[in-house]
């Protein structure tokens, strides 16, 4: 894909870096030296904790600096604004989730209808990447990967027709997905599964037809853990999670967090209900004058990609966390916070004993297209101002999924779909700093049966 030896000495002096950065990793040093090499498919998966979106950025960053950007695409909206790229459904419109890719052919056919119809614009960025980066792919179904083959096939056959490329997935251009086998599954309703019933074996993105057909691929599995490297017993009860290998003994080990929830770290709750409840009593609680801040927006902004709450309340003394960074790396994304001082334009945090001033932070939807001389031009579609900041009391287990914390009250009771217990165990990088409100039992640990075939006939 990069053939780094084809590139200025500056250039692979500069990939040297990346490399020797990753010296101990030889998973990471693995992916780092196929995307130099090969033109298939490549799976980078790796349980939580191996830092994989990291390791993506690094080679976005590279791939800018040398002129030569891939098309990076997020799953999910709150992914994907992290760092300010687009998602799979804004690139390739598909605004509608229940639509099989054989029914796009007669929304393509129908010259009146524009659904489904990529720009010139987007189908020049297809042609032009050296290859697309698709993160946390875990989040998309089934039916949406053989979406995205179709229309990538569909358009870059009418640019540059090769027979050679023709019964080649997304017409021989590479694709990286990156994932976590044990993530949780897509968002569903009855009405997809009802729709696709007949279709699919799962909703998961392997059950696809384009990965059935024989898709050309490699799977690289970052197995280095970064987040509990200091807890390596924990990390041992995380894998006999994952392994289904759990026992007695490790139940056991769980169980002796069970506490009272403490105030002063983060509960992670099964449901948006729960948390809401849990920030807005721990708000109440503070006798102190409560503000609102609204959002604005130009244009339509979607309800998905937004970061921050419509309506912000706080008042002095709330425990916020940041949902942004700084460059001055003061402001660190998820990290948490007091209020010291609330002002119509700012609003002051006390950060490391000292206070800095928050200001409004515009959040950019954006059409990317990549030119034949390798330019990026962005048009910005909907923009959306907000301070970003959040009520840190309780957050879902849902959005916790690409956090940290050093420590953490867990409330698994109610808990309603795959792997919610084990995504919301392996967000502390020590068990020593998890507080359980609920006993973890061995039915909390279940996963997809469809997870457990894959790994048998895939990673194994």
């Amino acid at each position: 894909m990069l053939n780094i030896d084809k590139l200025s000495t500056d250039a692979q002096s500069r990939y040297k870096k990346i490399l020797k950065k990753r010296k101990d990793n030889t998973d990471a040093l693995s992916f780092l030296n196929q995307l130099d090499t090969t033109d298939n498919c490549i799976f980078l998966t790796g349980k939580a904790g191996t830092w994989k979106s990291t390791l993506i950025k690094d080679v976005i960053d590279f791939c800018m600096w040398i002129s030569k950007p891939p098309l990076a695409l997020w799953s999910t909206g709150i992914s994907a604004l992290n760092i300010w790229w687009q998602t799979v459904h804004s690139f390739f419109s598909l605004w509608i989730e229940n639509v099989y890719f054989k029914d796009i052919q007669h929304y393509l056919k129908d010259k009146k209808n524009r659904q489904y119809k990529l720009k010139k614009k987007k189908v020049k960025t297809l042609v032009n990447v050296p290859f697309v980066i698709i993160d946390e792919i875990s989040m998309l179904n089934s039916s949406t990967i053989d979406c995205i083959n179709f229309l990538m096939t569909y358009n870059l056959a009418k640019e540059s027709w090769d027979a050679s490329l023709e019964k080649k997935p997304f017409w021989g251009k590479p694709v990286i997905f990156v994932w976590d086998v044990f993530q949780l599954p897509p968002v569903s309703n009855q009405d997809r599964k009802d729709k696709f019933r007949d279709h699919y074996e799962s909703e998961r993105f392997f059950d696809s037809i384009t990965f059935k057909n024989k898709l050309p691929y490699d799977i690289i599995e970052l197995k280095k853990n970064y987040r509990q490297e200091h807890d390596q017993f924990f990390w041992d009860i995380l894998d006999a999670i994952r392994n289904e290998d759990i026992s007695d003994f490790h139940l056991s080990v769980l169980n002796k967090q069970l506490w009272e929830a403490d105030s002063d770290v983060i509960l992670l709750s099964t449901h948006r209900n729960k948390v809401d409840t849990v920030n807005n009593k721990k708000l109440f609680e503070l006798k102190w004058k409560e503000y609102l801040y609204h959002w604005e927006t130009e244009w339509h902004f979607p309800e998905g990609m937004k970061k921050a709450d419509d309506i912000l309340r706080l008042k002095q003394w709330a425990k916020v966390m940041m949902i942004t960074n700084d460059m001055s790396g003061r402001r660190i994304n998820w990290s948490m916070w007091f209020i010291k001082g609330l002002w119509e334009d700012f609003i002051d945090v006390e950060i490391w004993n000292d206070i800095v001033s928050i200001l409004p932070e515009i959040r950019y939807n954006k059409e990317v297209t990549i030119t034949d001389k390798w330019y990026v031009e962005e048009d910005i579609l909907w923009t959306y101002s907000q301070f970003p900041l959040k009520l840190a009391y309780s957050i879902t287990i849902h959005k916790s999924q690409w956090m940290t914390f050093d420590a953490c009250t867990l409330d698994l009771y109610g808990i309603f779909t795959w792997w919610q217990a084990y995504t919301a165990l392996s967000r502390s990088r020590t068990l020593a700093w998890i507080k359980l409100l609920t006993k973890i039992e061995r039915r909390h640990l279940f996963f997809h049966p469809a997870i457990k075939k894959f790994i048998q006939e895939h990673m194994t």
